[in-house]
């Protein structure tokens, strides 16, 4: 991957340009809300702040990943790697030419000398809301019922894929709020691959544990919508079992 380099979408040149945001240096000084305190790890840091930019009458809004030394190995860089911003970035892109619907990345560049600086823009997913959010808006009913289940075919379909998530508390699944049901994973850092018929089961143990508003009957349309498209053969039973057995593994560890 190249040390230094900068691309933005050209539709959203303009819009940058006019903000003073149109290449590295403007993004890296840029004045944003952050979301969380910074992540401080790796030898490095990471931050994510959401960037709002006036377009005419609306304003459009942007969440903005800026990483200091935050670096993962790859087999193409076993030794400095490679800023996990932009591992993200190439997760979001394989994905996506294989019909998984992510972030939408508008921006990416890095600036590599003594310091290994790297930025990520993603668009805000304005018309979508957590899955607790959801949730918690869709407490029974129909709608409630097709959005698990089109949860469950999103996710057996990222494992057909040969992806895991690696990190999926409800916070990192959205649904829209308007128009047709759409979902959208986020935070993706953590996407690996997996090769064994167990490999995506972390994915649903994380979910179960981490939504306790999900009912036996929501597991069901979950589970249900997972077989028909997980890439292995499992029944029922078996899936349900294997995802339990994590599950009460989890909580002997933490004590739970």
């Amino acid at each position: 991957m190249k040390k230094r380099f900068f691309e933005l979408e050209p539709a959203l040149l303009p819009l940058f340009r006019a903000n003073g945001l149109d290449h590295f240096a403007g993004l890296w000084a840029a004045d944003v809300a952050l979301v969380d305190e910074p992540n401080r790890a790796r030898g490095g840091w990471s931050e994510v702040g959401l960037l709002t930019l006036r377009d005419g009458d609306r304003e459009r809004r942007f969440y903005l990943k800026r990483q200091e030394n935050f670096n993962c190995q790859t087999l193409g860089s076993p030794w400095r790697g490679i800023p996990v911003a932009l591992r993200e970035r190439q997760t979001i892109q394989w994905l996506a030419r294989r019909g998984i619907a992510t972030l939408h990345a508008v921006c990416c560049g890095r600036e590599c000398s003594t310091l290994d600086r790297a930025i990520l823009v993603t668009e805000a997913l304005d018309d979508f809301c957590d899955m607790d959010q959801w949730l918690a808006q869709h407490p029974a009913g129909e709608q409630r019922g097709a959005g698990l289940l089109a949860l469950g075919k999103l996710l057996g379909r990222l494992h057909s894929v040969g992806m895991k998530h690696g990190c999926l508390y409800p916070k990192h699944v959205y649904f829209s709020l308007t128009g047709p049901l759409e979902l959208r994973l986020i935070d993706l850092e953590k996407c690996k691959r997996i090769r064994r018929r167990k490999g995506g089961l972390r994915d649903l143990d994380t979910l179960l544990r981490h939504t306790p508003s999900l009912t036996p009957d929501d597991q069901q349309l979950l589970y249900a919508g997972y077989l028909e498209a997980c890439p292995h053969v499992w029944t029922g039973q078996a899936l349900e079992a294997a995802v339990a057995a994590r599950m009460q593994a989890k909580e002997r560890l933490s004590g739970g």
